[in-house]
């Protein structure tokens, strides 16, 4: 038999002592699992862990309509106030969309389908015609007006809803650091439903090719078909118009405005 190598014993006494230590840590931080988790076994007082006293009322285990405890709404639900979100939908499928949303049930949702009067081609009688339909103003786009939570939830449910999806706002951040939906002002989006809805045939729908200079004066319109709407006044080959911005989403102009049909809005 060779001689035992002295550096091998004392690899060995290292390795035992070791593992020795690490079952007595073992064992202690068992036992003291196992005394949280049944603190009556120990005689202590339930409602007490290592002598800290909890007032912590019981978490409810059983929510209203099967909702996880994350997404129970607070009680100021009720007074949380609503945006309008702009959301894409699938390439002519608005109208579906909007009436799949109409049909939902306690979804606490207001969705609204762009539309306006415009130019048509038609046959008539052999000949091409134009005519004015009431159409959406775009095809992929829809407005819902919602509080966070219930717009939230509505993308949740999305799945029944195919073909919804959100835009997002590339320049601002959730408190989670991602970018949150795209949120149209409430002003804004006043005016661009007036502009829509003042049944006008002028219009200018989803304006990309803008005036060169954009330092138009902020006015409101106070009479004629566009009474109520506020934006830029700028001149648009030859004629005064008020342009209302929707950030991405496009540009929408009133059509022909009298100069005495608006306000300066203080600066």
């Amino acid at each position: 038999m060779g001689l035992v190598n002295g550096n091998d014993i004392l690899k060995a006494l290292t390795r035992f002592f070791y593992v020795l230590m690490y079952g007595v840590l073992l064992y202690k931080t068992t036992g003291l699992k196992k005394n949280q988790l049944n603190p009556s076994s120990s005689g202590s007082n339930p409602d007490t862990c290592s002598g800290v006293t909890t007032n912590t009322p019981p978490i409810q285990k059983t929510v209203p309509n099967g909702q996880s405890v994350e997404n129970v709404p607070s009680p100021t639900q009720a007074d949380t106030p609503t945006n309008w979100y702009a959301a894409r939908v699938t390439f002519g499928r608005a109208n579906a969309v909007y009436q799949a949303i109409m049909q939902l049930e306690n979804s606490n949702v207001t969705p609204y389908l762009p539309t306006a009067r415009q130019p048509v081609c038609r046959i008539v009688d052999g000949k091409a015609t134009v005519i004015m339909q009431e159409r959406p103003v775009h095809t992929g786009l829809l407005f819902i007006n919602a509080t966070p939570y219930n717009y939230q939830r509505l993308l949740h449910d999305a799945p029944k809803i195919p073909g919804l999806t959100p835009f997002y706002d590339h320049f601002a951040f959730s408190p989670t650091g991602r970018n949150g939906y795209l949120i149209v002002p409430d002003r804004q989006f006043d005016s661009f439903r007036r502009i829509l809805e003042s049944g006008h045939d002028d219009i200018l729908i989803d304006q990309t090719q803008m005036p060169s200079y954009l330092s138009g004066k902020q006015v409101r319109v106070i009479s004629g078909p566009f009474a109520g709407v506020e934006g830029t006044l700028l001149k648009w080959k030859h004629q005064r118009r008020v342009f209302v911005t929707l950030g991405s989403l496009g540009t929408f102009g009133t059509g022909y405005i009298r100069t005495a049909d608006v306000e300066i809005l203080p600066s």
